[in-house]
């Protein structure tokens, strides 16, 4: 809830500026796309706003992209140690299963039954 209320306290004013700016940059600026100037063949006319908007957005998906690339090598290391923790969680179960039927055994040859020492062995296989 808090965390909204924040939200909005910060974007509001954000979104009334960048209201403010889009209305104030209506008009249209010529840009050109030749670096020398010499004859101007690649012009074309623009509203600026839209043209620093672009210009943002563009930044923003480099930067997200820049950010996704550089941490690639956290994301590998826990996907390894996320299957690491699953295969020792699967030793440790069989592990677990394997004491159990030993305690099992122990249990009915103390009791007098029967030995069953093979059967341990075979369930493993």
């Amino acid at each position: 809830m808090i965390a909204k209320i924040v939200s909005a306290i910060i974007l509001v004013p954000i979104a009334i500026v960048l209201v403010v700016f889009m209305v104030v940059n209506r008009g249209d600026v010529a840009v050109s796309l030749d670096p020398f100037g010499t004859i101007p063949q690649l012009t074309f006319d623009a509203r600026l706003s839209i043209l620093l908007m672009c210009a943002v957005i563009f930044g923003v998906v480099l930067g997200g992209i820049g950010t996704f690339l550089t941490q690639a090598h956290h994301r590998r290391a826990s996907y390894k140690r996320k299957h690491e923790i699953e295969r020792l969680q699967r030793e440790s179960d069989k592990k677990d299963e394997r004491i159990r039927m030993l305690e099992e055994d122990r249990a009915a040859s103390a009791s007098g039954a029967s030995s069953r020492a093979m059967v341990p062995a075979a369930r493993a296989a």
